[in-house]
């Protein structure tokens, strides 16, 4: 019942709060942990929409500082080169379709773009080419295209030089064909044909039927592709079939062909990014709606959005009635510039990096970049001091405290309850023991006095021997009720010592003749050496003696069937040494500190047949500590033990 009481008390005061506590520790540490992310969370996006309108800025300010060149771009739009890098392309929305720059239109006519117009060239030039392709007659088809080259107000003069330089091949004059070639090879790229097609190509094609020019020729592309970032699909095929002819031409020199490697691999990007401009064309009325929208809900400022393979910005610019400029802004050049930007990573430290919804997660840069993700590269470094992670230590402690705490209290109640089950079972041994060391001179003087009432005794010397008997066993009886007495005087802090200058000599004979009846009644030899000149020690005789007689008497009952106890008295340096040896039962190593616990005894099959209270050593130990010596014991199991008492010679106890 009492158990029950502690573990009911430990429940109700310990471990039920502290369970209430550790679980409303746990909830705050999960509610600030979500706090934490949460307000992580609505910082990222704080700062996304932030870092979103400088980047809107940005983009604002590249439209005004290309707008600036708003006349070039119309003047010559494939040939117009942006100050940005990140800009990829500027183009032209006309009514709702986006004009690439190799089919741009100026919105207003740029003056000295074109000549005036002279019809008879127009008409020699026709009448050139029936002499040459119906009636083959390359002589006249010659004049009448040098006629038409040198006629004044003449646009198309060029174009009849290129004419005239292939009839000229035809006949035979390469000399002359080549230097009209030659000329025509170092034309600006602006000058074209009807198709779009630069006539300095013609003239590299040509060329190619020559020996000695491919090195010239691939030097003249490789200008132009420096001079002009943009060509139609058909002049980049042209372009791409010439250099290929170079690079197999059979008097093509081994120098010239790493550059028209470098030329074909330059091609080939553009003509990857032309295929997506396409793309881009093909598809762009869903853009219109997006970049022009209409309604209340329409943003104030300028909206960009992300094309389909999130690589690309599309921004509209300046606008001339339904005629619009287009930007192109690659994200990843943007990203990196923006990074080198050094007000931009003032204002935002943070690692960044632009990406799109299509290629990662990330915060939205707002309504106006649509499409358009921010990814803070060290989140953490980023949003620490949002973290409130710095509390979750001090909660863990707590924790971890009220376990322990828990934890302890428990233990300490498991200790208590298993320390009360074993004083309770100590003390069921002890009363059995105590029941049975009681009984045993009882039941010998009580039988003895009785044969002697009835006079059945007619020896004296019986008589005698019954009544040494009925003596010993009264003592024996005293000694056992005086160990009783002196533990619980003990346990109380009321047990006292009277010592007195004595002679240990005396001490240890008085003890030796006290116990002589049962040594010899049991068959024990008892073998002494005593120094008699050992100079006397201050101690309590009476308590001395106890512990003599209950060391004597453990040596007795533990002897086994060996009948030789030693006892002797000497000195040990400043020491005097009193040792009890017997050559029985033996104590094993791990119990020979306990043995001098109260109610403590050996566990063993030869224990259990031998009667004992477990308090003679107990009163051994504490006699000899009182009187400022020590207590040791050797041994080994099934060979005996000495049981040592040092006291010191003259000192104070």
């Amino acid at each position: 019942m009492r158990h029950r009481k502690q573990i009911f008390l430990f429940l109700a005061t310990v471990l039920i709060p502290s369970l209430t506590l550790v679980f409303f520790t746990r909830e705050i540490v999960r509610q600030e942990k979500e706090l934490s992310a949460k307000r992580i969370v609505d910082e990222r996006r704080r700062r996304a929409q932030e870092i979103g309108r400088e980047i809107l800025l940005h983009l604002e300010r590249i439209k005004l500082e290309e707008s600036k060149n708003e006349k070039a771009i119309l003047a010559y739009p494939d040939e117009y080169r942006p100050s940005r890098p990140e800009i990829v392309m500027l183009g032209q929305v006309d009514e709702g379709r986006l004009v690439l720059p190799w089919e741009f239109r100026p919105l207003t006519p740029v003056a000295g773009r074109t000549k005036s117009e002279n019809p008879d060239v127009k008409t020699k030039i026709r009448a050139g080419e029936r002499a040459e392709f119906e009636r083959k007659d390359f002589a006249l088809a010659a004049d009448l295209y040098r006629q038409a080259h040198t006629a004044p107000e003449n646009k198309d003069k060029d174009y009849a030089r290129l004419l005239l330089a292939r009839v000229l091949t035809k006949s035979g004059k390469t000399a002359e064909a080549l230097a009209h070639l030659r000329i025509l090879l170092a034309l600006p790229s602006r000058q074209k044909d009807e198709d779009g097609i630069p006539l300095y190509l013609y003239a590299a094609d040509r060329l190619m039927t020559l020996p000695g020019d491919g090195e010239r020729v691939a030097a003249r592309i490789g200008a132009a592709l420096e001079e002009k970032p943009w060509m139609s699909p058909p002049e980049a095929s042209m372009v791409d079939s010439i250099l290929a002819r170079i690079s197999t031409y059979p008097g093509t020199a081994d120098q010239v062909k790493p550059l028209i490697t470098r030329l074909r691999d330059t091609l080939s990007a553009y003509l990857i990014k032309a295929e997506r401009l396409l793309a881009l064309q093909k598809g762009f009325a869903r853009y219109m709606f997006s970049l022009r929208p209409e309604g209340p809900d329409r943003p104030s400022a300028p909206v960009w959005e992300v094309d389909e393979k999130g690589e690309w910005l599309i921004g509209l610019g300046t606008s001339q009635a339904d005629r619009h400029l287009l930007f192109l802004v690659d994200v990843r050049a943007l990203s990196e510039t923006l990074r080198r930007d050094a007000d931009f990573r003032k204002t935002y430290p943070d690692e960044i990096r632009l990406t799109t919804a299509a290629h990662s997660a990330g915060e939205a840069l707002g309504q106006n970049l649509r499409g358009l993700n921010v990814v803070f590269l060290d989140p953490q470094a980023s949003f620490a001091a949002l973290d409130t992670g710095s509390t979750r230590p001090f909660y863990t402690l707590t924790m971890a405290a009220v376990v322990i705490f828990a934890s302890l209290g428990g233990y300490l109640l498991w200790r208590d309850v298993q320390r009360d089950l074993n004083v309770a079972e100590i003390r069921s041994q002890f009363a059995a023991s105590v029941s049975h060391e009681l009984k045993t001179p009882l039941t010998a003087i009580r039988m003895f006095a009785e044969t002697m009432r009835l006079g059945r005794i007619k020896d004296e010397e019986t008589r005698y021997e019954y009544l040494d008997t009925i003596v010993n066993e009264s003592e024996r009886l005293s000694r056992l009720l005086s160990n009783v007495l002196d533990m619980s005087k003990i346990e109380q802090g009321k047990k006292l010592y009277r010592p007195r200058p004595c002679a240990l000599a005396t001490i240890v004979r008085t003890a030796v003749r006290t116990m002589e009846y049962p040594l010899r009644q049991q068959g024990f030899s008892l073998q002494i050496e005593i120094e008699d000149d050992l100079p006397e020690v201050r101690v309590d005789p009476d308590a001395l003696e106890q512990a003599l007689l209950n060391l004597i008497g453990n040596a007795i009952k533990y002897s086994g069937t060996a009948r030789e106890i030693g006892l002797k008295l000497t000195r040990s340096g400043t020491w005097a040494l009193i040792q009890v040896t017997d050559r029985g039962v033996g104590i094993p190593p791990r119990d020979r500190q306990r043995i001098f616990e109260k109610y403590y005894r050996v566990a063993s099959r030869e224990n259990e047949q031998v009667p004992g209270t477990g308090l003679g050593l107990s009163l051994v130990a504490h006699f000899v500590q009182a009187h400022g010596g020590c207590v040791e014991v050797d041994g080994s199991p099934g060979c005996g033990s000495t049981f040592s008492i040092y006291l010191p010679l003259g000192g104070e106890p």
